[in-house]
């Protein structure tokens, strides 16, 4: 696993502008010229296409959910400027949110998922969790210490197993405190 990349508050669109954007040409990539390339990655979801999993039955982390869970609806929104999803925990402490995937993923592809929180902070030390579950089956997990510092995340998982496209995919959120995160990007890069 990947750790947080650290950088300071409002350099988060640069960093999701450059991985999105790939790497110039260089003596570890590809020329112009060259036949090799490598595969494209692709968006898996839409940064406004998210709603709200509020039937527990349908969640696939209700097991995580706390007795004391809160979401208000105001306190997650799609970021029309920053194309992001924004989670606020302070009046959202644990959501679930779904959409149907944009493309297939075969075994072997590379699931990156860009995400970024600002300053954690809690009354006592905590986690924050982030998750995605395809079809219901969780794959990819994501903790994060609490009290720190804001960061971005860059994290990649390889899936092992044929996933449809329109395939519910459920993205989670929840910690203790009041804490902002926001889902920047959700790419698969096909296997070589």
């Amino acid at each position: 696993m990947i750790g947080p990349v650290r950088c300071r508050d409002g350099h988060r669109l640069l960093l999701l502008a450059l991985a999105l954007s790939g790497c110039p040409s260089g003596p570890n990539q590809p020329d112009d010229d060259d036949d090799s390339t490598d595969p494209e990655p692709r968006r898996l979801v839409e940064y406004d296409a998210w709603e709200r999993v509020t039937d527990q039955s349908a969640d696939a982390f209700a097991d995580q959910r706390p007795a004391d869970a809160v979401c208000d609806d105001a306190g997650w929104f799609a970021d029309p400027i920053a194309q992001t999803l924004e989670v606020q925990t302070e009046v959202c402490d644990y959501v679930t949110l779904r959409q149907p995937t944009l493309t297939a993923i075969e075994p072997g592809d590379v699931v990156t998922v860009f995400a970024f929180h600002d300053l954690l902070t809690a009354p006592e030390p905590a986690q924050g969790y982030l998750a995605l579950a395809f079809g219901g089956q969780i794959e990819w997990e994501f903790e994060v210490p609490i009290p720190g510092d804001a960061a971005s995340i860059e994290d990649q998982f390889t899936v092992d197993r044929s996933i449809p496209a329109g395939t519910e995919v459920q993205f989670h959120v929840h910690n203790h405190g009041p804490n902002t995160w926001e889902l920047l990007a959700v790419l698969v890069t096909a296997s070589e």
